[in-house]
């Protein structure tokens, strides 16, 4: 059996109570676009390039380090907060059980 992950979502202020288990999806965008359907997230498709899928992390410290793509996305978007992320590079697992997600605006 599989464990539980639980996280919430928020998305345009209103909060989603999300439950899943490890490798039901390959990332937090897949993840999201499949349950919540927000228009135009993550229009690259989740190779790190568009900046479409940001995301801050509240609550879930221990989210696996972004990789060297995603730090200049997020740079290159002028993204200084520590806790956003592209949840295309963020895995769901155990590291968000508890979390919440807050989807941000990117235009």
């Amino acid at each position: 059996m599989h464990e539980v992950i639980s996280f919430r979502v928020v998305l345009e202020g209103e909060e989603h109570l999300v439950k899943t288990h490890r490798h039901e999806y390959r990332s937090l965008m897949a993840l999201v676009r499949d349950r919540l359907f927000p228009e135009d997230f993550g229009e690259c498709g989740g190779i790190g390039r568009c900046g479409t899928c940001q995301v801050r992390l509240n609550d879930a410290p221990a989210v696996a380090g972004m990789d060297r793509n995603e730090a200049a996305t997020l740079s290159k978007n002028g993204v200084e907060d520590p806790l956003v992320r592209l949840s295309c590079q963020v895995p769901v697992d155990a590291a968000l059980h508890g979390a919440t997600v807050t989807l941000l605006s990117f235009s």
